[in-house]
């Protein structure tokens, strides 16, 4: 169970939501199952999440975009330690670099590197989830993945 303003393991997460635990977007059959940031990288997170240019990292922010179902969000604190934000959900995406450049000031990435930069916005003030091996997320995403 996922509690706002509780820290999370890497670990942790992936039993819920399955998908990489390395992957800042894990992705499990074929949608963002969370979304682990690091404040340096995302200095408007959650609110915004900056996506690099990577191959991998297109591909999930393009997905996540335009994904419809809420995704938990964490934020990374200490060395493998991510505080639970709460569930959002994606508002839009940018990607022209004009419509990017205010997001990736203070990111750590210059305006070319960046792919797009996706506007989330927080479901019901967020909501507890819970899960495991046998439980779900998001309408039945669950176990490792």
């Amino acid at each position: 169970m996922f509690e706002i303003g509780k820290d999370y393991t890497r670990e942790q997460i992936h039993s819920v939501c399955g998908g990489s635990k390395q992957a800042f977007l894990p992705t499990k059959n074929g949608k963002v199952v969370a979304i682990c940031l690091r404040p340096e990288l995302n200095p408007g997170a959650p609110e915004a999440i900056v996506c690099s240019s990577s191959a991998a990292t297109r591909a999930a922010g393009r997905t996540l975009a335009s994904q419809k179902e809420a995704v938990p969000v964490f934020i990374k604190g200490a060395t493998d330690r991510y505080r639970y934000a709460g569930q959002f959900t994606a508002a839009g995406s940018l990607t022209t670099p004009p419509d990017c450049a205010p997001y990736v000031v203070n990111s750590g990435f210059t305006l070319g590197q960046i792919s797009r930069v996706v506007r989330m916005e927080r479901v019901n003030g967020g909501i507890s989830v819970s899960g495991g091996a046998n439980g779900g997320v998001n309408g039945g995403i669950n176990g490792a993945g």
